[in-house]
């Protein structure tokens, strides 16, 4: 199985460390081949001699150092899959950009926050390749390029989203990934699971990312009705769009991961602290597109889109 990772961040760099551990500890993957291709400039044909090392901190404290393998042109065009780690944001141009030496074979994985990436996507990709979301509750932090820590062990989701089912295909990349990093599931409905995890997005990452508050602290008493707001909108677009949620369990899961993460800063609040550009139309501005497409008000959402929006435009 020959796979290409595509984003050298927090996501992208845990993937390739436990798939590269993988196929130098399990002999059932050692004929795998592993490639990162950087997000900065999507450059493909890297020198050997520009080789970098990157730095991974697991769950216990150890530092890993290993080296990275970048792709070049004949990786791509080789590649089983292509697993994007990228902003939602960066899906659509950098798919653009390797779509022309990706073979009729290759599948795409998409491990990002938020949703309607797909709906962004050539017509030409879409026809031509199975799709998949990737969705992860794992917890990690960039502190420095191609320098992350794990910080949070977390559970994966996996789903067809675009595509012809393949069960062969579907249970190779999912035994891969699971045994990486487990625990990872294949799901037949996976929309469910997008859904939960875009509820589980719109109150932290915003709410963290303009209070500038920890992950745990959106548990206080304080934000409890603004949380209870945001979910009841979310609740009414999902099942516009035929996906049911319920308020009491939607609020527990949010407040199980606010608790699970309590001391990380959340993507977006790190987006927002170092200037760079967020998530929030993908997530919280998701929700506001829908709600004036199905003509059901949406405050509380638009309000943490406009005001992470307000955020960006000081930069």
């Amino acid at each position: 199985m020959n796979i290409v990772i595509v984003g050298q961040g927090a996501m992208g760099l845990l993937w390739y460390h436990h798939i590269q551990q993988l196929m130098e500890k399990n002999y059932q993957y050692s004929t795998a081949q592993l490639h990162l291709l950087s997000s900065d400039k999507l450059t493909l044909n890297k020198p050997e001699s520009s080789r970098e090392q990157y730095s991974f901190t697991d769950i216990n404290g150890l530092v890993h150092v290993g080296n990275i393998n970048y792709a070049q042109t004949e990786n791509i065009k080789m590649a089983d899959i292509i697993f994007l780690c990228l902003k939602s944001f960066q899906i659509s141009s950098a798919l653009k950009k390797v779509s022309n030496h990706l073979n009729k074979y290759a599948s795409i994985v998409l491990a990002h926050n938020g949703m309607g990436t797909l709906a962004e996507l050539p017509k030409s990709i879409i026809d031509k390749h199975n799709i998949y979301t990737l969705l992860t509750t794992n917890g990690c932090l960039r502190s420095a390029p191609l320098t992350i820590a794990h910080t949070g062990v977390g559970s994966t989701d996996i789903g067809l989203i675009s595509g012809v089912t393949d069960i062969e295909h579907q249970q190779s990349i999912t035994q891969l990934l699971n045994t990486a990093l487990p625990n990872v599931k294949y799901h037949k409905e996976i929309k469910q699971k997008q859904w939960l995890k875009l509820a589980i997005n719109c109150v932290i990452n915003p709410l963290t990312a303009v209070k500038n508050i920890n992950n745990g602290q959106i548990n206080n008493a304080e934000y409890l009705q603004k949380k209870i707001a945001i979910l009841e909108e979310i609740i009414a677009i999902a099942n516009i769009e035929g996906v049911k949620l319920d308020l009491e369990e939607l609020t527990q899961t949010v407040e199980k991961v606010a608790q699970a993460t309590a001391i990380n800063s959340s993507s977006m609040r790190c987006d927002v602290l170092a200037n760079r550009k967020s998530e929030i139309d993908y997530i919280n501005g998701y929700i506001h597109r829908l709600g004036r497409e199905h003509n059901i008000a949406t405050p509380e959402n638009t309000k943490m889109w406009q005001a992470v929006k307000f955020l960006e435009a000081s930069f």
